[in-house]
């Protein structure tokens, strides 16, 4: 049965305040700069091409770096849609050391999920299965993200972690993560 999935590429313009463009985490090698917004972007527009492809309908909460989209609106987004399920992609960043992908979800009913999204990205990555964590695990208090109820946000690896950060650039490896991640968030 097609679904209709709400996908959020993280940070972005206007993303905490208004005219201002939050690359999320950066870290620069040498002449490269590596963007989590940008990254979010790639990944977000191959799962799109995938799930359309499959014939669900897909919205996403930003199209480009210009196009605003506060953190605080991308939820009702998805609701002004009628989206099913909702997934929002991410970066994580440390202190070089840490590594490993990480599922944050609200409700104990989206725990599944979450544990089979964490499993299966890192298994595609090849690095660290850091599981499925409530939002309350997160950085943060709450994720205006997860005020939608069938939400998971994916933190697909450590952007300063050389490991993990080649791992997410890998064109093989972006696209098993990516099929990956649609698989599951449209089973039943």
């Amino acid at each position: 049965m097609p679904l209709t999935i709400c996908l959020d590429p993280g940070h972005g313009n206007w993303n905490r305040k208004t005219g201002q463009y939050d690359p999320g985490y950066v870290v620069t090698v040498g002449k490269d700069r590596f963007e989590e917004a940008a990254i979010a972007m790639i990944y977000v527009n191959k799962i799109r091409d995938i799930l359309k492809a499959a014939g669900h309908t897909v919205i996403r909460t930003r199209r480009d770096a210009i196009d605003p989209a506060p953190v605080s609106r991308r939820d009702d987004i998805a609701r002004a849609y009628k989206c099913q399920r909702m997934v929002s992609i991410h970066c994580n960043m440390f202190n070089g050391k840490a590594t490993g992908t990480e599922v944050f979800f609200r409700g104990e009913d989206d725990r599944v999920i979450a544990s089979r999204l964490s499993a299966l990205v890192s298994n595609a990555f090849g690095i660290k299965d850091r599981g499925a964590k409530t939002e309350k695990e997160s950085q943060h208090k709450s994720l205006a993200i997860m005020e939608f109820d069938k939400c998971w946000l994916i933190e697909l690896g450590f952007l300063d972690n050389p490991t993990d950060r080649a791992a997410l650039l890998d064109p093989g490896r972006m696209s098993a993560a990516c099929h990956a991640i649609a698989k599951v968030i449209t089973s039943p």
